[in-house]
């Protein structure tokens, strides 16, 4: 696991990267907004950031002052640094076809397929209305897949199968061929197991009936 010495260097580092670039040209290539009045803002799970460069980088909820971690910070900026206008492709890819994927994959499983399939493997409506809460919409794959909208050139797959008598649930995560040419690979298992534990906790909260 990541030291918090190491996950403040990769935030630095980035941070070096966006002051290098034009502002609005980066909202353009990663589908954010940018104005003189508001500056940079960027959407992550349906979330609003506004990315501060001057006079140091920083990264905030638009209305809101919720400390932002910095896992997520190092996402968004990845993000804005690797998006370059890229779209989606169209062609469905797991995290193991990922290039180095297969080095991160039991840790990928730990963090994001493994507590999704645990939590809502006998629940699947109440995945499909947490999905639904946080912007998904059906796809069909599995017996019940939501398609999210994670940044704007972004969007993650999560598909569950219903068990019988024979098999339990399963659980699969889709990506998006285009995500491997935007964020490493690490970025990625930390962006699915953000995208599941925020739909885990929202899927707490409505059965506490909260």
């Amino acid at each position: 696991m990541a030291r918090i010495d190491d996950y403040k260097e990769s935030f630095r580092l980035a941070s070096v990267e966006i002051k290098k670039r034009d502002a609005a040209s980066l909202a353009k290539a990663a589908g954010a907004m940018f104005s003189p009045e508001e500056g940079l803002i960027v959407p992550f799970l349906g979330t609003e950031y506004r990315v501060e460069i001057h006079p140091q980088t920083d990264i905030r909820k638009v209305n809101s002052s919720e400390e932002v971690s910095i896992p997520d910070k190092i996402l968004i900026a990845h993000y804005l640094l690797g998006a370059a206008g890229r779209k989606s492709t169209g062609k469905l890819i797991t995290f193991r076809q990922i290039p180095d994927g297969h080095f991160y994959f039991e840790a990928f499983q730990r963090r994001a397929r493994d507590p999704f399939a645990n939590f809502f493997g006998n629940n699947e409506r109440l995945f499909v209305k947490c999905a639904e809460m946080m912007g998904a919409v059906p796809v069909e794959i599995g017996d019940f897949g939501m398609d999210f909208p994670v940044f704007p050139h972004i969007h993650v797959q999560l598909v569950l199968w219903l068990g019988d008598e024979e098999f339990p649930p399963d659980a699969t995560i889709l990506f998006d061929e285009s995500i491997q040419r935007i964020l490493p690979v690490e970025d990625i298992a930390v962006m699915s197991g953000s995208l599941v534990y925020r739909l885990i906790g929202l899927g707490r909260k409505i059965q506490a009936g909260a």
